[in-house]
């Protein structure tokens, strides 16, 4: 068994499946840090499925997508606890990012290394906003709630501390911003002259 199945456990699998995506969700002033399915980021299914159905394409019936996400259809403020203790939610802790990160960190070139364990999505149900940051899916953002704020950001660097605290960030270690050191390494390796 090597260190990082040691610190990953029984969640390597799921962890590892690039069927799951790390998101995180700031409630009633808690920051969660959750793994799940990247469909389950979808806040508003009926608004994701009129705009198929207006587009001329076939959607499934709601009451099916939504089983897999603790029945809800409407994900908000309203039924974030109910989402947050259904059991497709898988909570993670910043600890445990934090050991797996710090077990890929010498070997890793750059962030694409490591991607798999950084946060796609914010979900603010204090402040009614999402932000969505990755690489390839559904247009998350597009699918909020009515009066919430959707948008593509880079939330992990540009959400003030009040909203996303350095504690809660497990990029973060003994004042070393390890994501950063990442995208460095990602940049020198593109111009050529890799860090040792």
């Amino acid at each position: 068994m090597t260190n990082l199945e040691k610190i990953l456990g029984p969640a390597t699998p799921e962890l590892l499946d690039p069927r799951y995506a790390v998101a995180v969700a700031r409630h009633k002033g808690v920051v969660y840090w959750l793994l799940l399915e990247p469909e389950n980021l979808v806040l508003d299914w009926k608004k994701r499925r009129d705009e198929f159905v207006a587009a001329g394409h076939q959607y499934p019936d709601l009451s099916a997508v939504a089983a897999q996400r603790a029945g809800i259809v409407l994900l908000d403020q309203s039924s974030a606890d109910e989402f947050l203790l259904a059991p497709e939610t898988h909570k993670l802790s910043v600890d445990f990012l934090r050991q797996a990160l710090l077990e890929r960190f010498p070997s890793a070139q750059s962030w694409w290394d490591v991607g798999f364990l950084f946060p796609i999505a914010f979900i603010d149900f204090d402040s009614k906003r999402f932000a969505g940051f990755y690489q390839d899916g559904p247009r998350l953002e597009r699918y909020v709630p009515e009066g919430w704020i959707g948008e593509f950001a880079d939330f992990a660097n540009t959400y003030p501390k009040e909203v996303f605290p350095m504690a809660d960030k497990f990029w973060i270690v003994d004042g070393r911003d390890l994501l950063h050191e990442l995208n460095e390494r990602g940049r020198a390796v593109e111009a050529g002259h890799p860090k040792s």
